[in-house]
């Protein structure tokens, strides 16, 4: 597991890195939706505990950042009518809450605009790089943030931003994935990639697993100058289907951004990787040959105090 770091390892380049980041999640913003964030299922179970661990109220002024097709600005939504009350909501008390959901992809935002938010919430939604936010400082009273922290090229950056942006007082609510072991939807066939293929993303690059150790995502927010820093573990299942099933879904999805490369290798390569995930992943099969995988998740809490 790469370390979380406040500079940029010189053998990384962070543009390239975000221009593949952009082009990635553009190309499969529509499955991402369909098959994962709308689903309430696997890692996205997640999305309410870490809505619950923000305790939105309907005044709060929330940064969804990172905020992809929408998850955690609808769960907020949800949240902020059951904190007033539908029956006050749908009385027309007038605007309340405002929740702005930034991201890097425009295809994943267009599906977030999808939902219309009730009249008592104003829902924005911008095109922005997480490491250059055009917010004024002590703006926001709550800023969330799903499965981003770790893909970001300088999280300590983009934190001690966050930090500057959150009012006095204010709450931030982050869920990261867990290492290697606790997320074998990830390793079993990464792991097996690497073996064949070991170059085939520069070293030091962000990855799902960089803040795996709670230690190193309590160290992080720590630097950042935040503090009451508290990190829960959430084991959630997740059903993959048969291997055939899973193998199709890593590599249309998690995979996306270097399935040419692992093309380029040939028939044989591939063949070798996809027998050695399948004895892998064999282990989380049932005996009619579905997979189910443990899937862990951390949610930190911390504040601007």
């Amino acid at each position: 597991m790469d370390k979380p770091n406040s500079t940029i390892p010189s053998d990384f380049d962070p543009v390239q890195h975000k221009i593949n980041t952009k082009t990635n999640w553009n190309a499969i913003a529509y499955a991402y939706h369909k098959n994962w964030a709308s689903t309430d299922t696997g890692p996205f179970k997640s999305t309410k505990k870490l809505v619950e661990s923000a305790q939105i109220n309907p005044n709060d002024i929330v940064l969804d950042l990172a905020c992809g097709t929408g998850a955690v600005s609808n769960e907020t939504v949800k949240a902020m009518g059951k904190t007033m009350g539908m029956d006050e909501g749908v009385g027309g008390v007038g605007i309340k809450g405002l929740i702005i959901g930034v991201d890097i992809s425009r295809a994943a935002l267009s599906i977030a605009k999808l939902p219309k938010p009730p009249n008592f919430v104003r829902l924005m939604l911008i095109e922005m790089d997480a490491e250059n936010l055009g917010f004024r400082k002590s703006f926001f009273s709550k800023i969330l943030c799903q499965f981003g922290l770790m893909f970001f090229p300088n999280p300590l950056s983009v934190l001690k931003e966050l930090k500057e942006i959150l009012m006095k007082g204010g709450k931030l609510s982050i869920a990261v994935h867990g290492s290697p072991k606790g997320v074998p939807y990830f390793s079993c066939i990464m792991d097996c990639i690497l073996m064949y293929i070991p170059n085939i993303r520069p070293s030091n690059s962000p990855s799902v697993h960089t803040f795996g150790n709670p230690g190193d995502l309590s160290n992080i927010l720590e630097n950042a100058g935040l503090s009451g820093i508290s990190i829960k573990k959430y084991t959630f299942c997740y059903k993959a289907g048969t291997f055939e099933d899973y193998w199709s879904d890593y590599m249309s999805s998690t995979a996306n951004s270097i399935r040419h490369l692992i093309k380029s290798k040939g028939d044989g390569t591939i063949s070798s990787i996809k027998k050695e995930s399948k004895e892998t992943s064999d282990r989380y099969a049932d005996h009619k040959g579905i997979i189910t995988f443990p899937w862990d998740v951390f949610i930190a809490t911390a504040y601007n105090n």
